[in-house]
Protein backbone atom coordinates (compact mmCIF):
# COMPACT_ATOMS: atom_id res chain seq x y z
CA UNK A 1 0.00 0.00 0.00
CA UNK A 2 2.79 2.40 0.79
CA UNK A 3 4.38 1.81 -2.64
CA UNK A 4 1.16 2.82 -4.38
CA UNK A 5 1.34 6.10 -2.50
CA UNK A 6 4.94 6.61 -3.67
CA UNK A 7 3.94 5.99 -7.32
CA UNK A 8 1.04 8.44 -7.15
CA UNK A 9 3.23 11.11 -5.62
CA UNK A 10 5.87 10.63 -8.36
CA UNK A 11 3.25 10.89 -11.14
CA UNK A 12 1.82 14.02 -9.58
CA UNK A 13 5.26 15.63 -9.44
CA UNK A 14 5.91 14.73 -13.11
CA UNK A 15 2.58 16.25 -14.14
CA UNK A 16 3.42 19.56 -12.51
CA UNK A 17 6.85 19.61 -14.19
CA UNK A 18 5.70 18.60 -17.70
CA UNK A 19 2.56 20.68 -17.93
CA UNK A 20 4.27 24.09 -18.45
CA UNK A 21 6.53 22.66 -21.20
CA UNK A 22 3.70 20.94 -23.10
CA UNK A 23 1.48 23.98 -22.73
CA UNK A 24 4.21 26.25 -24.13
CA UNK A 25 4.73 23.97 -27.15
CA UNK A 26 1.02 23.89 -27.99
CA UNK A 27 0.76 27.64 -27.64
CA UNK A 28 3.76 28.13 -30.02
CA UNK A 29 2.19 25.92 -32.70
CA UNK A 30 -1.11 27.79 -32.44
CA UNK A 31 0.53 31.17 -32.94
CA UNK A 32 2.32 30.02 -36.17
CA UNK A 33 -0.92 28.80 -37.73
CA UNK A 34 -2.63 32.06 -36.87
CA UNK A 35 0.16 34.19 -38.43
CA UNK A 36 0.14 32.21 -41.68
CA UNK A 37 -3.63 32.61 -42.03
CA UNK A 38 -3.38 36.37 -41.47
CA UNK A 39 -0.56 36.81 -44.04
CA UNK A 40 -2.46 34.85 -46.68
CA UNK A 41 -5.53 37.02 -46.12
CA UNK A 42 -3.39 40.14 -46.54
CA UNK A 43 -2.10 38.86 -49.91
CA UNK A 44 -5.67 38.38 -51.08
CA UNK A 45 -6.55 41.91 -49.97
CA UNK A 46 -3.61 43.35 -51.98
CA UNK A 47 -4.91 41.62 -55.10
CA UNK A 48 -8.36 43.08 -54.54
CA UNK A 49 -6.96 46.57 -53.94
CA UNK A 50 -4.90 46.35 -57.16
CA UNK A 51 -8.01 45.31 -59.16
CA UNK A 52 -9.98 48.28 -57.82
CA UNK A 53 -7.11 50.61 -58.66
CA UNK A 54 -6.49 51.54 -55.06
CA UNK A 55 -2.87 50.44 -55.38
CA UNK A 56 -0.42 50.87 -58.19
CA UNK A 57 1.42 47.89 -59.61
CA UNK A 58 4.68 48.94 -57.91
CA UNK A 59 3.00 49.46 -54.52
CA UNK A 60 1.26 46.12 -54.78
CA UNK A 61 4.51 44.40 -55.71
CA UNK A 62 6.36 45.94 -52.71
CA UNK A 63 3.56 44.97 -50.32
CA UNK A 64 3.53 41.37 -51.64
CA UNK A 65 7.24 41.07 -51.15
CA UNK A 66 7.02 42.22 -47.53
CA UNK A 67 4.16 39.88 -46.71
CA UNK A 68 5.85 36.97 -48.47
CA UNK A 69 9.02 37.55 -46.44
CA UNK A 70 6.93 37.42 -43.24
CA UNK A 71 5.10 34.35 -44.49
CA UNK A 72 8.37 32.60 -45.25
CA UNK A 73 9.69 33.37 -41.82
CA UNK A 74 6.52 32.05 -40.20
CA UNK A 75 6.02 29.01 -42.41
CA UNK A 76 9.39 27.89 -43.73
CA UNK A 77 8.69 24.22 -44.17
CA UNK A 78 12.12 22.78 -43.55
CA UNK A 79 12.85 25.08 -40.65
CA UNK A 80 9.46 24.32 -39.15
CA UNK A 81 10.09 20.59 -39.43
CA UNK A 82 13.48 20.87 -37.81
CA UNK A 83 12.05 23.05 -35.05
CA UNK A 84 9.21 20.62 -34.41
CA UNK A 85 11.64 17.72 -34.37
CA UNK A 86 13.88 19.64 -32.02
CA UNK A 87 10.94 20.43 -29.76
CA UNK A 88 9.92 16.80 -29.77
CA UNK A 89 13.49 15.78 -28.92
CA UNK A 90 13.65 18.23 -26.05
CA UNK A 91 10.31 17.09 -24.71
CA UNK A 92 11.22 13.44 -25.12
CA UNK A 93 14.55 13.97 -23.39
CA UNK A 94 12.89 15.92 -20.60
CA UNK A 95 10.32 13.21 -20.08
CA UNK A 96 13.05 10.54 -20.11
CA UNK A 97 15.02 12.41 -17.45
CA UNK A 98 11.97 12.95 -15.29
CA UNK A 99 11.09 9.27 -15.51
CA UNK A 100 14.68 8.16 -15.01
CA UNK A 101 15.16 10.11 -11.77
CA UNK A 102 12.44 8.37 -9.73
CA UNK A 103 13.22 4.99 -11.32
CA UNK A 104 16.94 5.24 -10.48
CA UNK A 105 16.21 6.69 -7.06
CA UNK A 106 13.78 3.90 -6.29
CA UNK A 107 16.25 1.29 -7.52
CA UNK A 108 19.05 2.65 -5.39
CA UNK A 109 16.75 2.77 -2.37
CA UNK A 110 15.70 -0.83 -2.90
CA UNK A 111 19.35 -1.90 -3.28
CA UNK A 112 20.94 0.16 -0.51
CA UNK A 113 18.13 1.39 1.70
CA UNK A 114 15.68 -0.21 4.08
CA UNK A 115 12.30 -0.31 2.30
CA UNK A 116 10.99 -2.45 5.14
CA UNK A 117 12.12 0.01 7.85
CA UNK A 118 8.70 1.58 8.24
CA UNK A 119 7.04 -1.79 8.56
CA UNK A 120 9.74 -3.00 10.98
CA UNK A 121 9.48 0.10 13.15
CA UNK A 122 5.72 -0.18 13.17
CA UNK A 123 5.91 -3.88 14.01
CA UNK A 124 8.39 -3.26 16.82
CA UNK A 125 6.29 -0.44 18.21
CA UNK A 126 3.16 -2.56 18.09
CA UNK A 127 4.98 -5.52 19.69
CA UNK A 128 6.37 -3.31 22.45
CA UNK A 129 2.97 -1.76 23.07
CA UNK A 130 1.36 -5.19 23.16
CA UNK A 131 4.00 -6.44 25.60
CA UNK A 132 3.51 -3.42 27.86
CA UNK A 133 -0.24 -3.86 27.73
CA UNK A 134 0.10 -7.56 28.53
CA UNK A 135 2.42 -6.89 31.47
CA UNK A 136 0.15 -4.16 32.82
CA UNK A 137 -2.93 -6.37 32.42
CA UNK A 138 -1.16 -9.19 34.26
CA UNK A 139 -0.12 -6.82 37.05
CA UNK A 140 -3.68 -5.48 37.31
CA UNK A 141 -4.98 -9.04 37.51
CA UNK A 142 -2.55 -9.84 40.30
CA UNK A 143 -3.54 -6.66 42.14
CA UNK A 144 -7.22 -7.64 41.97
CA UNK A 145 -6.44 -11.13 43.26
CA UNK A 146 -4.26 -9.72 46.01
CA UNK A 147 -6.99 -7.33 47.13
CA UNK A 148 -9.42 -10.25 47.29
CA UNK A 149 -7.03 -12.31 49.42
CA UNK A 150 -6.40 -9.38 51.74
CA UNK A 151 -10.12 -8.80 52.11
CA UNK A 152 -10.37 -12.38 53.36
CA UNK A 153 -7.19 -12.18 55.47
CA UNK A 154 -6.46 -8.50 56.29
CA UNK A 155 -3.69 -9.26 58.78
CA UNK A 156 -1.09 -10.34 56.20
CA UNK A 157 1.72 -7.81 56.45
CA UNK A 158 3.56 -9.33 53.49
CA UNK A 159 0.39 -9.08 51.41
CA UNK A 160 -0.03 -5.35 52.09
CA UNK A 161 3.65 -4.79 51.31
CA UNK A 162 3.32 -6.66 48.02
CA UNK A 163 0.20 -4.69 47.16
CA UNK A 164 2.03 -1.44 47.89
CA UNK A 165 4.95 -2.44 45.65
CA UNK A 166 2.60 -3.50 42.85
CA UNK A 167 0.69 -0.22 42.99
CA UNK A 168 3.96 1.70 42.88
CA UNK A 169 5.03 -0.32 39.84
CA UNK A 170 1.81 0.71 38.06
CA UNK A 171 2.22 4.42 38.93
CA UNK A 172 -0.55 4.54 41.53
CA UNK A 173 1.36 5.97 44.49
CA UNK A 174 -1.67 7.39 46.30
CA UNK A 175 -3.26 3.93 46.49
CA UNK A 176 0.13 2.50 47.48
CA UNK A 177 0.27 4.86 50.48
CA UNK A 178 -3.06 3.51 51.76
CA UNK A 179 -1.88 -0.10 51.39
CA UNK A 180 1.41 0.64 53.13
CA UNK A 181 -0.40 2.36 55.98
CA UNK A 182 -1.99 -1.02 56.70
CA UNK A 183 1.37 -2.80 56.48
CA UNK A 184 3.00 -0.39 58.95
CA UNK A 185 0.08 -0.64 61.33
CA UNK A 186 0.54 -4.42 61.37
CA UNK A 187 4.34 -4.29 61.64
CA UNK A 188 5.43 -0.93 63.10
CA UNK A 189 8.99 -2.11 63.66
CA UNK A 190 9.59 -3.13 60.05
CA UNK A 191 11.79 -1.25 57.60
CA UNK A 192 10.35 -1.96 54.18
CA UNK A 193 6.91 -0.49 54.86
CA UNK A 194 8.34 2.88 55.90
CA UNK A 195 10.75 2.93 52.94
CA UNK A 196 8.04 2.13 50.41
CA UNK A 197 5.54 4.55 51.90
CA UNK A 198 8.12 7.36 51.91
CA UNK A 199 8.85 6.73 48.25
CA UNK A 200 5.13 6.64 47.44
CA UNK A 201 4.61 9.95 49.25
CA UNK A 202 7.48 11.43 47.24
CA UNK A 203 5.91 10.24 43.98
CA UNK A 204 2.53 11.72 44.96
CA UNK A 205 4.30 15.06 45.46
CA UNK A 206 5.91 14.83 41.99
CA UNK A 207 9.38 14.12 43.34
CA UNK A 208 9.29 16.50 46.29
CA UNK A 209 10.42 14.81 49.53
CA UNK A 210 7.64 15.99 51.81
CA UNK A 211 7.80 16.27 55.59
CA UNK A 212 5.77 13.09 55.91
CA UNK A 213 8.19 11.27 53.59
CA UNK A 214 11.15 12.59 55.56
CA UNK A 215 9.65 11.25 58.79
CA UNK A 216 9.30 7.82 57.20
CA UNK A 217 12.87 7.88 55.85
CA UNK A 218 14.13 8.84 59.31
CA UNK A 219 12.16 5.91 60.75
CA UNK A 220 13.96 3.68 58.25
CA UNK A 221 17.36 4.95 59.41
CA UNK A 222 16.43 4.35 63.04
CA UNK A 223 15.96 0.70 62.19
CA UNK A 224 18.63 0.34 59.48
CA UNK A 225 21.18 3.18 59.74
CA UNK A 226 22.94 2.37 56.46
CA UNK A 227 19.81 2.11 54.28
CA UNK A 228 20.98 3.69 51.00
CA UNK A 229 17.55 4.72 49.72
CA UNK A 230 16.65 6.61 52.88
CA UNK A 231 20.05 8.31 53.00
CA UNK A 232 19.77 9.38 49.37
CA UNK A 233 16.26 10.82 49.71
CA UNK A 234 17.06 12.68 52.91
CA UNK A 235 19.97 14.30 51.07
CA UNK A 236 17.58 15.19 48.26
CA UNK A 237 15.20 16.75 50.80
CA UNK A 238 18.00 19.01 52.09
CA UNK A 239 18.80 20.06 48.54
CA UNK A 240 15.14 20.87 47.82
CA UNK A 241 15.07 22.98 50.99
CA UNK A 242 18.08 24.98 49.78
CA UNK A 243 20.72 23.31 51.96
CA UNK A 244 23.21 22.48 49.20
CA UNK A 245 26.08 21.87 51.58
CA UNK A 246 24.00 19.52 53.73
CA UNK A 247 22.89 17.53 50.67
CA UNK A 248 26.47 17.28 49.46
CA UNK A 249 27.70 16.08 52.85
CA UNK A 250 24.93 13.48 53.10
CA UNK A 251 25.63 12.10 49.63
CA UNK A 252 29.40 12.19 50.14
CA UNK A 253 29.01 10.07 53.27
CA UNK A 254 26.71 7.67 51.40
CA UNK A 255 29.26 7.31 48.58
CA UNK A 256 32.09 6.78 51.08
CA UNK A 257 30.12 3.99 52.82
CA UNK A 258 28.98 2.25 49.61
CA UNK A 259 30.77 -0.73 48.07
CA UNK A 260 32.37 -0.11 44.71
CA UNK A 261 29.77 -2.19 42.85
CA UNK A 262 26.71 -0.65 44.53
CA UNK A 263 24.03 -0.03 41.87
CA UNK A 264 23.25 3.45 43.22
CA UNK A 265 26.86 4.67 43.36
CA UNK A 266 26.97 6.16 39.84
CA UNK A 267 23.88 8.25 40.58
CA UNK A 268 25.32 9.52 43.86
CA UNK A 269 28.63 10.36 42.19
CA UNK A 270 26.84 12.31 39.45
CA UNK A 271 24.93 14.27 42.11
CA UNK A 272 28.16 15.09 43.94
CA UNK A 273 29.80 16.32 40.74
CA UNK A 274 26.72 18.41 40.03
CA UNK A 275 26.86 20.15 43.44
CA UNK A 276 30.65 20.49 43.75
CA UNK A 277 30.99 23.62 41.54
CA UNK A 278 28.29 25.42 43.55
CA UNK A 279 30.34 24.86 46.71
CA UNK A 280 33.70 25.73 45.21
CA UNK A 281 34.84 22.11 45.32
CA UNK A 282 37.03 20.86 42.49
CA UNK A 283 35.66 17.97 40.45
CA UNK A 284 38.76 15.94 41.27
CA UNK A 285 37.78 16.09 44.95
CA UNK A 286 34.01 15.87 44.42
CA UNK A 287 33.70 12.15 45.16
CA UNK A 288 35.43 10.18 47.91
CA UNK A 289 38.63 8.43 46.90
CA UNK A 290 38.90 4.67 47.50
CA UNK A 291 40.77 3.66 50.61
CA UNK A 292 44.29 2.29 50.07
CA UNK A 293 44.17 -1.49 50.02
CA UNK A 294 46.94 -1.78 52.58
CA UNK A 295 45.00 0.42 54.99
CA UNK A 296 41.80 -1.57 54.72
CA UNK A 297 43.31 -5.04 54.67
CA UNK A 298 46.15 -4.97 57.17
CA UNK A 299 44.40 -3.40 60.12
CA UNK A 300 44.99 -5.56 63.22
CA UNK A 301 43.25 -5.32 66.57
CA UNK A 302 44.54 -1.86 67.25
CA UNK A 303 44.90 -0.93 63.55
CA UNK A 304 47.97 0.56 61.89
CA UNK A 305 48.60 4.22 62.50
CA UNK A 306 48.39 6.79 59.72
CA UNK A 307 52.20 6.98 59.77
CA UNK A 308 52.43 3.22 59.22
CA UNK A 309 50.01 3.38 56.31
CA UNK A 310 51.91 6.28 54.70
CA UNK A 311 55.20 4.46 55.18
CA UNK A 312 53.73 1.32 53.59
CA UNK A 313 52.83 3.27 50.47
CA UNK A 314 56.48 4.18 50.01
CA UNK A 315 57.74 0.59 50.32
CA UNK A 316 58.57 -1.73 47.50
CA UNK A 317 56.06 -4.47 46.74
CA UNK A 318 58.28 -7.07 48.41
CA UNK A 319 58.76 -5.04 51.60
CA UNK A 320 55.09 -4.16 51.75
CA UNK A 321 54.05 -7.81 51.41
CA UNK A 322 56.50 -8.71 54.18
CA UNK A 323 54.95 -6.07 56.43
CA UNK A 324 51.44 -7.33 55.61
CA UNK A 325 52.54 -10.90 56.28
CA UNK A 326 53.87 -9.88 59.71
CA UNK A 327 50.60 -8.16 60.62
CA UNK A 328 48.56 -11.14 59.38
CA UNK A 329 50.61 -13.59 61.39
CA UNK A 330 50.25 -11.49 64.56
CA UNK A 331 46.50 -11.18 64.03
CA UNK A 332 46.14 -14.93 63.45
CA UNK A 333 48.01 -15.64 66.69
CA UNK A 334 45.71 -13.33 68.65
CA UNK A 335 42.64 -15.04 67.16
CA UNK A 336 43.88 -18.38 68.43
CA UNK A 337 43.74 -16.89 71.90
CA UNK A 338 40.40 -15.16 71.30
CA UNK A 339 38.49 -17.13 68.63
CA UNK A 340 35.18 -15.33 69.36
CA UNK A 341 36.42 -12.03 67.93
CA UNK A 342 34.22 -11.66 64.84
CA UNK A 343 35.77 -8.33 63.89
CA UNK A 344 39.19 -9.92 64.10
CA UNK A 345 38.18 -12.69 61.72
CA UNK A 346 36.85 -10.11 59.24
CA UNK A 347 40.11 -8.18 59.40
CA UNK A 348 42.04 -11.40 58.90
CA UNK A 349 39.89 -12.23 55.85
CA UNK A 350 40.66 -8.82 54.29
CA UNK A 351 44.36 -9.27 54.97
CA UNK A 352 44.36 -12.78 53.47
CA UNK A 353 42.64 -11.36 50.40
CA UNK A 354 45.45 -8.86 49.89
CA UNK A 355 47.91 -11.75 49.99
CA UNK A 356 45.83 -13.69 47.47
CA UNK A 357 45.08 -16.57 49.84
CA UNK A 358 41.60 -17.37 48.55
CA UNK A 359 40.90 -20.48 50.61
CA UNK A 360 42.14 -18.82 53.79
CA UNK A 361 39.86 -15.83 53.12
CA UNK A 362 36.81 -18.08 52.91
CA UNK A 363 37.76 -19.92 56.08
CA UNK A 364 38.17 -16.65 57.99
CA UNK A 365 34.77 -15.44 56.77
CA UNK A 366 33.12 -18.69 57.79
CA UNK A 367 34.61 -18.27 61.28
CA UNK A 368 33.31 -14.68 61.46
CA UNK A 369 29.79 -15.82 60.49
CA UNK A 370 29.90 -18.69 62.96
CA UNK A 371 30.95 -16.36 65.78
CA UNK A 372 28.49 -13.57 64.90
CA UNK A 373 25.68 -14.97 62.72
CA UNK A 374 23.68 -11.78 63.25
CA UNK A 375 26.29 -9.63 61.47
CA UNK A 376 25.03 -8.76 58.02
CA UNK A 377 28.40 -7.50 56.79
CA UNK A 378 30.12 -10.80 57.65
CA UNK A 379 27.48 -12.91 55.90
CA UNK A 380 27.47 -10.60 52.89
CA UNK A 381 31.26 -10.82 52.58
CA UNK A 382 31.01 -14.62 52.70
CA UNK A 383 28.30 -14.59 50.01
CA UNK A 384 30.48 -12.51 47.68
CA UNK A 385 33.45 -14.78 48.35
CA UNK A 386 31.38 -17.85 47.50
CA UNK A 387 30.08 -16.19 44.34
CA UNK A 388 33.61 -15.38 43.17
CA UNK A 389 33.94 -14.30 39.53
CA UNK A 390 30.30 -15.16 38.76
CA UNK A 391 29.36 -11.81 40.34
CA UNK A 392 30.40 -10.03 37.14
CA UNK A 393 30.29 -12.86 34.60
CA UNK A 394 27.44 -14.54 32.76
CA UNK A 395 27.98 -17.79 34.63
CA UNK A 396 25.32 -18.89 37.09
CA UNK A 397 25.80 -18.05 40.75
CA UNK A 398 26.78 -21.00 42.97
CA UNK A 399 23.85 -22.30 45.01
CA UNK A 400 25.75 -21.78 48.28
CA UNK A 401 26.31 -18.11 47.43
CA UNK A 402 22.61 -17.60 46.63
CA UNK A 403 21.73 -19.25 49.95
CA UNK A 404 24.02 -16.83 51.82
CA UNK A 405 22.49 -13.83 50.03
CA UNK A 406 19.10 -15.19 51.09
CA UNK A 407 20.24 -15.31 54.72
CA UNK A 408 21.33 -11.68 54.40
CA UNK A 409 17.76 -10.84 53.37
CA UNK A 410 16.39 -12.66 56.39
CA UNK A 411 18.33 -10.24 58.60
CA UNK A 412 18.08 -7.13 56.38
CA UNK A 413 14.98 -7.50 54.16
CA UNK A 414 15.76 -4.33 52.22
CA UNK A 415 19.43 -4.96 51.54
CA UNK A 416 19.82 -3.93 47.88
CA UNK A 417 22.72 -6.18 46.91
CA UNK A 418 21.13 -9.21 48.52
CA UNK A 419 17.85 -8.45 46.74
CA UNK A 420 19.63 -8.23 43.41
CA UNK A 421 21.57 -11.49 43.76
CA UNK A 422 18.66 -13.43 45.27
CA UNK A 423 16.57 -12.31 42.29
CA UNK A 424 19.33 -13.26 39.89
CA UNK A 425 19.76 -16.66 41.53
CA UNK A 426 16.02 -17.32 41.27
CA UNK A 427 16.00 -16.27 37.63
CA UNK A 428 18.92 -18.54 36.80
CA UNK A 429 17.10 -21.38 38.54
CA UNK A 430 14.01 -20.77 36.41
CA UNK A 431 11.89 -19.33 39.21
CA UNK A 432 10.72 -16.11 37.55
CA UNK A 433 8.08 -15.43 40.20
CA UNK A 434 10.67 -15.37 43.00
CA UNK A 435 12.97 -13.24 40.84
CA UNK A 436 10.15 -10.75 40.28
CA UNK A 437 9.43 -10.49 44.01
CA UNK A 438 13.08 -9.76 44.87
CA UNK A 439 13.66 -7.33 42.01
CA UNK A 440 10.40 -5.45 42.66
CA UNK A 441 11.54 -4.89 46.24
CA UNK A 442 14.88 -3.61 44.96
CA UNK A 443 13.16 -1.38 42.39
CA UNK A 444 11.21 0.29 45.19
CA UNK A 445 14.51 1.48 46.71
CA UNK A 446 16.07 2.91 43.55
CA UNK A 447 15.50 6.58 42.69
CA UNK A 448 12.68 6.82 40.11
CA UNK A 449 13.97 7.57 36.64
CA UNK A 450 17.56 6.59 37.46
CA UNK A 451 19.47 4.43 34.93
CA UNK A 452 19.51 1.59 37.46
CA UNK A 453 15.73 1.76 37.93
CA UNK A 454 15.18 1.74 34.15
CA UNK A 455 17.48 -1.24 33.65
CA UNK A 456 15.80 -3.18 36.45
CA UNK A 457 12.35 -2.33 35.04
CA UNK A 458 13.41 -3.75 31.69
CA UNK A 459 14.59 -6.94 33.39
CA UNK A 460 11.29 -7.25 35.23
CA UNK A 461 9.39 -6.75 31.98
CA UNK A 462 11.42 -9.54 30.39
CA UNK A 463 10.26 -12.00 33.04
CA UNK A 464 6.77 -12.12 31.53
CA UNK A 465 8.00 -12.94 28.02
Amino acid sequence: MIWLGFVLLALLALAFLLWPLLRTHRQGAGRKAHDITVYKAQLNEIGEELARGALSESEAHAARLEIQRRLLRADAASEGARTAASDRSVISGFIAVLLLVPVLGGGLYLALGRPDAAQLDLAQTQASAAQDAKLRAETERLIVQLRERLAADPNRTDGWLLLGRSLLATDRPAEAVAALDRAIALQPDGVEGYALRAEAQTMVADGSVTQAAQRDFLAVLEREPQHPGARYYLGLARLQEGDTRGAYDDWYALAADSPADAPWLDLVHSRLRELAPRLGIGLAQAVPAPKPAVEAATRDASGPSREQVDAAQQMSAEDRNAMVRGMVDRLAERLKENPNDAEGWLRLARAREVLGETDAVREALRRAVAVAPERVDARLALAFNLAGPTVTSRDSLPAEAVAEFGKVLEQAPSHPQALWFVGRGAYEAGDKAAAAVAWNRLLAQLPPGSPEAKELSERLASLSR
